[in-house]
């Protein structure tokens, strides 16, 4: 199997069900739905089909529910502005304005704290402005580099605090809808600090919501604070198209490396996204450049890809996919498989003794998780062999999709002993064909079967002994 998960942006290219299908069949892990576009009847026609495709062919795949946040754009423009070196612009907190020169930007609280000196950027840094009068009614920029600008493009303010809350009405909403519908994974745009997931995290408490929580990181704060917001995330994303105008885009390939490390030492997942294949948005086939950079990225040793525009608005999908899992399947040939890390509480330590008995037993893991945290934290020492996870819960099994490895097999009925509940597992095991008869496995599990946090076992099997001395009666019995 491969083991460094592929997410796939699901937009006009993609989510009609004949497209999902293939997509689905083809492999993917997890399907990002940007709640920056397209309307909440379509999302949730989209969420639908991925579903009833998923069961259809006995696939676990995770929806990402990626939120639009406090993304700033301009106003509404008549039409649009080119702008030249040395032009003088005005931006006014405004959400349309007909006056020549200025610009409407209705971001009331940039103006709060933009000061002479700092720098815009306009439509993913293609306008450079620097700032030269600032006021809360009106600032005043030099143009330094040409280009168009048009209604409602992204605004960048690298530098700049912005004081509004992570969560804007519209992702209130969106997450009341995400709960309805079963939502995996919630992606919180712009994240800058700790607060920020605290905020996020209330607020899907709140409204009932299972989901885990993944940090996008695409402002400078985000980064420099990562260390206070690593420990209140379930995963994050390095989204590398607003970081690459936040910092300078030359430091852009190295924070990368450093987060998906931090991710790693935490046992949280990560993610890497943005133009990892963008030439395919146009054309059948990538540059040799965007190839070597998935390749780096699974070097980088995150725990899944991401394609956004390509398969979300591109012109070749399916190739796109395709391709992404072409170059994932070679990397791994020359992976270097198990990672030495320290451990911070029972869970790691005792995940830490499954994977070193796995490397020296050539054995198969094996997870039984009520909350799909111990096959992460297994997922974090990667393993060569698939971490084959087992729940009572479909849903964590689908969340666990995101993960490094891991493999989602199947649903088990609670027991009322360890015993019981081991020969449901190698039952289960054995018939959907990921655990053989000849097989040793690994298994990690809990004293208190289904009961979160109890995960502190691990037992070794070699299933010819089991099966001949011990599992044939359990398994039999497991079926009553």
């Amino acid at each position: 199997m491969r083991k460094t998960k592929i997410i796939v942006t699901i937009g006009p290219s993609s989510r009609d069900p004949e497209m999902l299908e293939k997509l689905i069949t083809k492999g993917i892990d997890c399907a990002r739905l940007n709640f920056s576009h397209g309307t909440l009847e379509e999302h949730a026609e989209v969420i639908k089909n991925i579903r009833t495709i998923s069961e259809k062919h006995d696939r676990h795949v995770a929806i990402l529910q990626d939120l639009g946040g406090i993304k700033l754009r301009l106003g509404y423009l008549a039409e649009p502005v080119v702008l030249h070196p040395g032009d003088v612009v005005a931006l006014v907190p405004q959400e349309e304005t007909d006056e020549p020169g200025v610009l409407p930007f209705p971001q009331p609280s940039a103006f709060r704290n933009i000061a002479p000196g700092h720098h815009i950027f306009i439509a993913d840094g293609t306008v450079k402005l620097l700032v030269t009068e600032a006021s809360a009614a009106r600032m005043v920029a030099t143009v330094q580099s040409s280009g168009v600008v048009s209604s409602y493009k992204g605004v960048n303010l690298p530098g700049v605090p912005i004081d509004d809350p992570v969560l804007t009405e519209d992702d209130k909403i969106a997450l009341k809808f995400g709960v309805d519908h079963g939502i995996d994974w919630v992606g919180l745009s712009f994240v800058r600090t700790a607060e920020d997931i605290l905020y996020a995290r209330e607020h899907l408490n709140a409204a009932g919501s299972k989901a885990l929580i993944m940090a996008k990181l695409e402002r400078g704060e985000g980064v420099d604070n990562i260390d206070s917001i690593m420990p209140e995330v379930d995963g994050i994303m390095v989204a590398r198209g607003d970081l690459g105008v936040e910092i300078p885009m030359e430091r852009v390939p190295i924070i990368q490396k450093q987060l998906v490390a931090k991710a790693n030492e935490a046992g949280k997942v990560s993610v890497i996204a943005t133009q990892m294949l963008w030439s395919m948005v146009v054309s059948p086939a990538p540059t040799r450049a965007e190839v070597s950079d998935v390749t780096n990225a699974v070097l980088d040793r995150c725990d899944a890809v991401m394609l956004s525009d390509e398969t979300a608005m591109g012109q070749h999908p399916l190739e796109a996919l395709e391709i992404f899992d072409a170059t994932v399947v070679e990397t791994e040939k020359i992976y270097s498989y198990f990672s030495d890390l320290d451990s911070n509480d029972r869970t790691q330590a005792i995940t830490s003794a499954a994977a070193r008995l796995v490397r020296a037993l050539d054995s198969k893991p094996v997870v039984v998780t009520s909350t799909g945290r111990a096959a992460l934290q297994l997922s974090r020492f990667r393993p060569n062999a698939d971490v084959l996870a087992f729940s009572h819960d479909t849903a964590v099994l689908r969340k666990l999709a995101m993960g490094w490895g891991i493999l989602p097999v199947g649903v088990i009925p609670p027991q009322q002993d360890v015993a019981t509940l081991v020969a449901s597992v190698i039952k289960a095991g054995l018939e959907a064909g990921t655990i053989a008869d000849v097989d040793v496995v690994t298994i990690v599990h809990g004293f208190l079967p289904g009961v979160s946090g109890t995960t502190n076992a691990v037992q070794v099997l070699d299933m010819k002994e089991y099966l001949t001395h011990v599992g044939h009666k359990q398994t039999t019995a497991t079926k009553s």
